[in-house]
């Protein structure tokens, strides 16, 4: 369970990353010769959750069972567009574009900081009802 709640804060993580990288984008709208940014799309947070919830052991001491080695997360990288121009200056940000990016991210980053309620609304009911 708590596998599933440290990676739901890993992509928490990236969401929050990437608000600020599209932030500074709209920032930089009227910057002469400015590349947009994003941080690069993959698939290890969603490979990673589907490992979450795998039962397989895990090895992270020589000493113990044999298992699957487990893969640390690497940081997200940050990455600019140089492929296109969207005025004469140089600068390629979309004003409307990056408020759709945003608004995105933002329902994404509030669907995983639901999970994360979620999962920790479980860890107390469980433990509530030890009590009784």
């Amino acid at each position: 369970m708590f596998k599933v709640v440290d990676r739901l804060g890993t992509g928490l993580s990236k969401a929050s990353l990437r608000h600020n990288v599209i932030s500074n984008n709209l920032a930089n709208y009227n910057t002469p010769g400015f590349k947009r940014s994003d941080v690069e799309m993959d698939t290890k947070f969603s490979q990673e959750m589907m490992r979450v919830q795998d039962p397989k052991l895990y090895q992270t001491n020589a000493r113990h069972l044999p298992g699957t080695t487990r893969v640390r997360n690497t940081p997200f990288n940050v990455v600019q567009d140089h492929s296109t121009t969207m005025r004469n200056d140089g600068n390629n940000v979309d004003p409307e574009r990056e408020q759709v990016l945003l608004l995105e991210n933002q329902l994404y980053y509030e669907s995983l900081s639901d999970a994360v309620s979620r999962k920790l609304g479980q860890l107390r009911t469980v433990i509530g009802e030890g009590r009784r």
